[in-house]
């Protein structure tokens, strides 16, 4: 799929780990990401679920 589209997909495992070095960012409700190549959202939609864990404890 890289060598037709040049599409790499981040496995859920890399995701998490790359989000856990920013791991208070990435809890901050008022803190913001850009992902100018996101692919299908790997990182973004584990963001919003980072961040929805938050209001779901209020």
């Amino acid at each position: 799929m890289v060598a037709d589209h040049g599409e790499v997909f981040t496995n859920p495992r890399e995701v998490n780990a790359m989000l856990d070095l920013v791991r208070d960012e990435s809890f901050r409700l008022d803190s913001r990401f850009l992902e100018p190549a996101c692919g299908d959202g790997n990182f973004l939609i584990e963001i919003l679920r980072r961040k929805l864990s938050l209001l779901q404890d209020i």
